[in-house]
């Protein structure tokens, strides 16, 4: 489960139920990170025949199958009688897939902070009003969160007020602990010369201006040159995302070509 601030959904939003009953009209749904009614555990949900495909549904249970989680739309939402109707017709492959990752950053981050109340007296709550709301209004989502936390936690738990020096010690060390970010790589080889006299100066020059791309490098986004044997260098990138990676390839190569087509000289580029 993961603490919403609200105790339903908005309507159209995209929300992770889990199946509890299904009947010849209706499936039922527990929206397991939603408090619902004072009465019940957490909020319900309800997806008619109509909701379940686009095409003539048979049955049901060809569909989907009790205790299945699965991504669903909200239609409309009734707070005082406690009644939210979905739908799974609404929910393309691409939502889907969208919004099930969030779901699962968003169970992680809900992990860290039970390590945090694990190494402080803080109960779920408390962490969640002091810590994780306020970090996740700094972001767009909770991928984001979790992964700046581990590039700036200490600037951003800075700008945190009215939270213990101990605390915010402990929750930075069960990032460091428990996050860590993937990333993509792109290796290669750099053949570069000029015919000029000052031929090894311009080769530093493309080379250094190449390099310095990047205006602020860090371990998930970086870019390195190294020397091979002339007129080789080997290039690698580093970034979290795949296009990412290649714009900065792109960025390299083009200032290098600049260099090239001002001073009369060759290059190429040899992915590994």
């Amino acid at each position: 489960m993961v603490r919403s601030r609200t105790k339903f959904p908005k309507e159209g939003e995209f929300i992770v139920g889990k199946v509890t009953d299904i009947h010849d009209q209706y499936v039922y749904v527990a929206l397991i990170d939603y408090e619902g009614l004072d009465t019940d555990d957490v909020a319900r949900g309800m997806i008619h025949v109509s909701e379940i495909s686009s095409r003539w549904v048979k049955k049901i249970r060809h569909h989907v199958r009790v205790g299945q989680r699965i991504v669903l739309r909200t239609l409309r939402v009734d707070p005082f009688k406690g009644h939210v109707d979905l739908s799974l017709r609404r929910v393309n492959s691409a939502q889907r897939e969208v919004r099930m990752k969030e779901w699962k950053y968003a169970l992680k981050y809900e992990n860290l902070l039970q390590f945090l109340v694990d190494a402080t007296d803080l109960s779920l709550d408390d962490a969640y009003e002091q810590i994780g709301f306020p970090v996740l209004d700094q972001f767009d989502s909770y991928q984001e969160s979790i992964e700046e936390l581990k590039e700036n936690g200490e600037d951003i738990l800075e700008d945190i007020k009215n939270v213990s020096e101990d605390v915010k010690k402990a929750f930075l060390q069960v990032i460091n602990e428990n996050v860590e970010i993937s990333t993509i790589n792109i290796i290669g080889k750099i053949q570069l010369s000029y015919n000029a006299e000052n031929g090894i100066d311009l080769v530093k020059e493309s080379l250094i201006e190449a390099g310095n791309i990047i205006k602020n490098p860090k371990e998930t986004r970086k870019l390195s040159i190294s020397y091979i044997a002339a007129p080789y260098y080997r290039l690698e990138i580093v970034s979290k995302d795949y296009l990412d990676a290649e714009n900065i390839l792109s960025e390299v190569l083009e200032v290098i070509e600049a260099k090239v087509n001002k001073y009369n000289g060759t290059y190429d580029f040899i992915r590994d």
